[in-house]
């Protein structure tokens, strides 16, 4: 599977034509409609932006910094990632990782975003009849539509912030396979080699990096 295919999962997950600073949050009471609001939004903006991201390939990590981050519950996610080790780690520590893994995870998004081409993708989303009022945690199912290949399954996992009042993605299942739990399994690995303040100098060092398609991961060179 291409890494890009992983990475557009949070395609959906949040634009808009304003900087998210000073725009509402999207907010609808059934994810289902909310996600396919912001995937419509989503390719408007690359649509608009796209003469700046051929002329700076890392403009995609700005757009996604102020516009998709707010509809991604990083901080859950970092939670996950970090697993058992959560517990083994300083509060000082653990602000620290939640920054540096949010930065790692636009960085990657962004690298995953220069193989998207709008005019060959397309993504449908499931009946929204599907969600019961009420639900806290829920899985949208949607599908990646390219030309001339089969569709892609893309289950993406959200939960209702209610510090934001809004559903916000955590992962994504793309065709079985977990992003987080992937994630999970790359950052532990590191953490065993480096530790929790080797493995935050390392995210911030890939963080850093300038925007570059197909990334391998954490611990490449």
């Amino acid at each position: 599977m291409k890494k890009w295919l992983v990475a557009l999962l949070v395609t959906v997950v949040g634009f808009t034509g304003s900087s998210a600073a000073h725009a509402e949050l999207i907010r609808d009471e059934n994810p289902y409609v909310l996600l396919e609001k912001l995937a419509n939004k989503t390719i408007e903006r690359i649509e608009q932006d796209r003469a700046l991201i051929d002329e700076d390939i890392n403009h995609i990590r700005v757009v996604i910094r102020e516009e998709m981050m707010p509809y991604v519950d990083y901080v859950y996610a970092a939670k996950r990632v970090l697993g058992r080790n959560l517990t083994e780690t300083t509060e000082e520590q653990r602000q620290e990782f939640y920054t540096v893994f949010r930065d790692y995870l636009i960085t990657t998004y962004a690298g995953a975003f220069t193989q998207y081409d709008e005019t060959k993708h397309t993504i449908e989303f499931g009946d929204s009849g599907r969600f019961e009022k009420g639900s806290r945690m829920v899985v949208v199912n949607t599908r990646l539509i390219e030309n001339g290949r089969p569709p892609v399954r893309m289950d993406f996992k959200m939960r209702y912030d209610n510090n934001d009042d809004v559903w916000k993605a955590y992962d994504l299942v793309v065709e079985g396979v977990s992003l987080l739990n992937s994630k999970q399994a790359e950052i532990s690995a590191v953490i065993r080699s480096n530790g929790i303040d080797g493995t935050i100098a390392l995210l911030r060092e890939k963080a850093q990096e300038s925007v570059k398609p197909h990334d391998d991961g954490v611990g490449a060179d």
